[in-house]
């Protein structure tokens, strides 16, 4: 069979905490999908009726109106309708002489933007900035644009254009940070996270973030230090319970570790599957293998492709000394393109 143990341990320090330490959840905090929140106030919407009634009376006298089309562009970016939106800011855009030209560029980027059709929005963003240099909504949406479109090195040029004009602000600071993460600039990352946190000593995700980088520069104290105090300031952040449980891990704490992966998987909303995962690891050191394999079983019924947990059941399984069972857990995870379950299948199972 595969070697001992501790091995096991060492590979999962680099494919799980060294990789696996809520990368997926280090990401620019205001960087949420487009989405609009459509009012269901009676009231809102019986003033939006009544608004789109007197500007459509409006521009059946005047159809080029530009004042008009305006506040109905904006009226139908408010209800969700963002093709007639352009169509009525782009009318609006033929009067030279409108004093609305800033809100007009703004607002049918935004309706770009709902659509997902971020390189026009970025356009009128950019006329937006150029009319109004520091118009710090359309840097961030410029910032967001580029950022789903995958452009991190426009998106760190563009946020650091926000740093400029508004230096104070945390969330900006801890954004970039996300940003120079991602592309592998750790010190620039850290210190960006550093930053926001002078700027607010309670920010629970740059703490956790930072942290992040700490871990992979293999400074686990000052790991551990940062996973706490994020969960000093945010007793529900998930990513911090795991992460911290993964330390402990490291310094063979596994009763502590176990306590923090549960605390995880009861403030997730939905299923935790890395706490879970290592739940099952923790329990499994510790000797409980009835509970280990109930939540590796129960992680396995709710992301049955989830190629990770197969090895992990496979290990617990060989812990246990259930050689037929763990192969079948690793050679199920190699036929889901996992290169670990390869290896331990050519190598362990005959």
């Amino acid at each position: 069979m595969k070697p001992a143990y501790l091995l096991i341990l060492i590979t999962i320090k680099f494919t799980v905490l060294s990789i696996g330490l809520s990368i997926t959840n280090c990401k620019a905090q205001n960087f949420d999908a487009p989405k609009i929140q459509i009012s269901q106030d009676n009231n809102s919407n019986s003033n939006k009726c009544k608004s789109l009634y007197e500007v459509n009376n409006t521009l059946q006298k005047d159809p080029l109106n530009s004042n008009a089309l305006f506040l109905r562009g904006k009226i139908k970016i408010e209800m969700g309708a963002f093709k007639g939106a352009q169509t009525d800011l782009s009318l609006a855009l033929k009067d030279f002489k409108t004093k609305h030209r800033k809100e007009i560029f703004y607002l049918r980027g935004l309706s770009y933007y709902m659509e997902n059709d971020f390189l026009n929005a970025i356009s009128d963003f950019d006329s937006v900035i150029y009319l109004h240099p520091h118009h710090i909504d359309a840097l961030w949406k410029k910032a967001q644009s580029y950022y789903f479109l995958g452009a991190t090195t426009e998106t760190i040029a563009t946020l650091d254009t926000i740093t400029v004009i508004n230096p104070d602000n945390p969330i900006t600071w801890h954004d970039l940070g996300a940003l120079y993460y991602k592309s592998d600039m750790l010190d620039k990352a850290k210190d960006c996270f550093t930053k926001s946190l002078i700027l607010n000593p309670r920010l629970s995700i740059s703490y956790n973030h930072r942290g992040i980088i700490y871990e992979n520069q293999e400074q686990y104290s000052m790991a551990f230090d940062d996973f706490t105090r994020a969960i000093q300031y945010d007793s529900s952040n998930v990513d911090a319970y795991n992460n911290r449980g993964l330390i402990y891990m490291l310094f063979e704490d596994y009763s502590q570790a176990e306590s923090d992966f549960s605390e995880a998987i009861l403030h997730s909303e939905d299923t935790a599957k890395e706490a879970l995962n290592n739940r099952a690891l923790a329990r499994c050191i510790l000797g409980n293998y009835e509970d280990s394999l109930e939540d590796i079983n129960d992680l396995i019924d709710n992301y049955p492709f989830y190629s990770k947990a197969y090895i992990t059941r496979g290990d617990i399984k060989e812990y246990m000394h259930d050689d037929s069972g763990a192969c079948s857990d690793w050679q199920k995870a190699a036929e889901l393109g996992n290169l670990i379950g390869i290896k331990y299948t050519q190598s362990a199972c005959h």
